[in-house]
């Protein structure tokens, strides 16, 4: 029954959200989204050699990007939005996190439709060749599959987890070969790769920690070691660092954000969704800690851009009013 109840609220929360889109103008935001792994095609994403996250494939990647150039978006990196964007503007704000191999695949989208994108980078990964601590886990749960409930809380436990715990994790339950990727879908850039990739103009680095730390497990100083430790491998990679960072899991806090500021980052993105409203300093809005939405795959592209579009949501609605 309750089940029921939340899917109807859902169907009418939506209804009534593309209703309002429909009947006036938008009102002026900044629109940050996130990507992780891109597939070139649903065969790769078959392979099971990558958790597939959102279920991102080339063709929806490039559905979306022309959606919004259609409704008049303004694509803009982390400086433009620095330097201070037209109250009166629609932006976005395109972004990837991680540091895959497989981001690559969104130059020639990029590069077509003349806009920019941030990809945010584990540095470590880079450096060392290794792989990510979710995709060891999504393989050898696909061959070993825990309960449903287990296996959720096998991740949740290991996002509480320091770098060097989350490693011991990997290899003491999965072997010593758990942190070596299996092929170009799962690895992250090589450094000479990511030094190719950065010289493309629609491309800019980012941060996101050396060792994709979740930086609210760490102490301070360990938290401002891991941004700033990212921050020196950029220089040693591209020869500059990041002006933007985005935090692992989102997981940011009053000293994770003091951390980024003490790192010489002056942008920051969580993986909270909602709009970020124009211009920033009425709408409280923190250029250190804004909003992005994910895009689903396996949903409909242009159905989902619309609700991301609409100002009027009626479970926040409804959420406000059991908070007064």
């Amino acid at each position: 029954m309750a089940f029921a109840w939340r899917s109807a609220l859902d169907r009418l929360d939506e209804r009534l959200a593309l209703a309002r889109l429909a009947a006036g103008p938008e009102r002026p935001a900044l629109l940050a989204f996130m990507f992780h792994v891109l597939f070139e095609d649903e065969a790769a994403m078959n392979r099971h050699e990558v958790d597939p996250q959102q279920r991102i494939t080339v063709r929806v990647f490039e559905q979306f990007v022309a959606y919004f150039v259609a409704h008049g978006y303004t694509f803009v990196a982390p400086a433009d939005v620095l330097r201070g964007l037209d109250p009166a503007g629609k932006y976005a704000l395109l972004t990837f996190d991680d540091g895959y191999y497989n981001n690559r695949l969104a130059l020639p989208i990029l590069q077509r439709y003349g806009v920019p994108a941030t990809f945010f980078i584990s540095t470590h990964h880079v450096e060392a060749g290794q792989a990510f601590w979710w995709d060891a886990v999504y393989r050898h749960r696909h061959r070993h599959p825990l309960p449903p409930a287990a296996q959720q809380a096998e991740y949740a436990h290991l996002k509480q987890l320091r770098h060097p715990e989350v490693d011991h994790y990997l290899v003491d339950h999965f072997g010593a070969g758990a942190l070596q990727p299996v092929g170009d879908l799962d690895r992250p850039f090589t450094p000479t790769e990511l030094q190719e990739f950065a010289r493309a103009p629609e491309v800019i680095l980012g941060n996101h920690t050396h060792h994709h730390a979740v930086l609210t497990n760490y102490a301070p100083a360990a938290a401002k070691y891991e941004l700033a430790a990212c921050q020196q491998a950029l220089v040693r990679l591209v020869g500059a660092p990041a002006s933007a960072v985005a935090y692992p899991n989102g997981n940011a806090s009053a000293a994770v954000r003091a951390a980024a500021v003490g790192a010489g980052l002056h942008l920051g993105a969580t993986v909270q969704a909602g709009k970020n409203y124009l211009p920033f300093d009425r709408y409280g809005v923190d250029v250190l800690l804004l909003n992005r939405f994910l895009l689903w795959g396996d949903q409909d592209v242009a159905r989902q851009c619309a609700l991301f579009r609409t100002d009027f949501h009626l479970k926040q609605l409804l959420r406000f009013w059991r908070r007064a």
